[in-house]
């Protein structure tokens, strides 16, 4: 079975997994699950929610779909094939694998800066459209198979990887990703980020929320049930630029197996589960 598959959250919210939607270069790997909002489905050029990648030292490795497995009403497990690997071209003309390499660099670097993050994406957008630079996902070397469990709970998902048969060095990252066009607002422990001023890929903690303030729906992280916290690390950020139309929270943790929860928010409610200020609220409506 490859989809479309929906697990429901709450009235009016579900998570969807379906092999057919997306935008942009990521159209040609696998999805996590898509978050739709009432009618709205919340996909832009996004990876979805429990996405897999593989980092190795040179390149990025993306998935494609092996099976896709429903176990009852609420559990969804995921097995997917590490063999995507980003290819560069300047118009018609494939670029050479170095060139792959040498981005990988840039990126890296690129993600230790978040203040210059946005002028930087401007200039790339300068200087690859007269010479037609582009990116598309396409297969590579199979890294080995990764096992994602999804798994409803109350207000949120629960996420289980299992990326132990992954072969040779790498970092495993999960992605949790939705449109960026949505989904602009960002909020921090002491600061609240909007729109373009969203940075593309910074540090981030448990305490990080993704807003869409049109939906009224935010998005969180939090370690599993059994987890160390501090063996976590976390990212947020937002891309919408020419080809781009994301925002997400990425985690990593110390081996190829972690789990973790995905906790859905009404900014409606009254008070936020996590803490959130009260001054946010908006009267009238229920949580999710």
């Amino acid at each position: 079975m490859t989809g479309p598959h929906e697990l429901v959250i709450s009235e009016g919210l579900s998570l969807m997994y379906d092999q057919a939607v997306g935008q942009g270069k990521t159209r040609a790997m696998a999805k996590g699950l898509l978050l739709c909002s009432g009618s709205v489905l919340c996909a832009g050029e996004s990876a979805g929610l429990g996405l897999p990648v593989w980092k190795t030292p040179s390149r990025t490795v993306f998935p494609s779909l092996a099976s896709l497995k429903p176990v009852g009403t609420t559990i969804l497990e995921m097995e997917f094939r590490m063999d995507r690997v980003v290819v560069w071209h300047a118009g018609r003309k494939t670029m050479p694998d170095w060139v792959g390499y040498a981005m990988e660099r840039l990126v890296d670097a690129y993600m230790k800066k978040p203040f210059l993050q946005h002028r930087l994406l401007r200039l790339r957008d300068r200087v690859f459209a007269p010479f037609a630079v582009h990116s598309t996902m396409e297969a590579g070397d199979c890294r080995g198979h990764c096992l994602v469990t999804c798994e409803v709970i109350p207000r949120g998902l629960s996420v289980s990887v299992d990326a132990s048969r992954l072969q040779g060095p790498g970092q495993l990252i999960v992605l949790n990703e939705v449109d960026g066009e949505s989904f602009n607002r960002l909020r921090g422990r002491d600061r609240i980020w909007m729109g373009p001023h969203m940075p593309a890929w910074q540090a981030a903690t448990f305490d990080a929320m993704l807003e869409s303030p049109s939906l009224g729906v935010g998005i969180s992280l939090e370690h599993g049930e059994h987890e160390d916290p501090s063996g976590f690390s976390l990212f947020s950020g937002r891309e919408v630029a020419r080809g781009l139309n994301w925002a997400g929270l990425a985690v990593t943790g110390r081996g190829p197996v972690l789990s973790y929860r995905v906790r859905f928010h009404s900014l409606f409610s009254p008070v936020f589960e996590n803490g959130h200020p009260e001054s946010m609220r908006r009267a009238g409506k229920a949580a999710l």
